[in-house]
């Protein structure tokens, strides 16, 4: 996942929780719209749950190239010698 989509789907689900969140201080517990927000509330934490995940999963160490591994592992000798 590219890092464009990653953030504005991050965005999308704070907007929708945070959005939801602020509309359930203003309808009753007895309403239908009460029973929408928290559902949408739900979809918003699952929709970011599954953005960090697929982040997560993006970064395996298994993706990394020999190239970049090898560079890693120079530059933590290098660091070593510094201190």
């Amino acid at each position: 996942m590219s890092p464009e989509v990653g953030l504005a789907a991050t965005r999308l689900a704070l907007f929708l929780i945070v959005g939801s969140g602020l509309m359930l201080l203003a309808v009753s517990r007895d309403s239908a719209e009460f029973v929408v927000l928290v559902l949408t509330i739900g979809v918003g934490a699952v929709m970011l749950g599954l953005v960090a995940l697929l982040a997560r999963l993006g970064k395996a160490p298994w993706t990394e190239s020999a190239a970049d591994r090898h560079d890693q592992d120079a530059d933590d000798r290098s660091d070593d010698r510094l201190m």
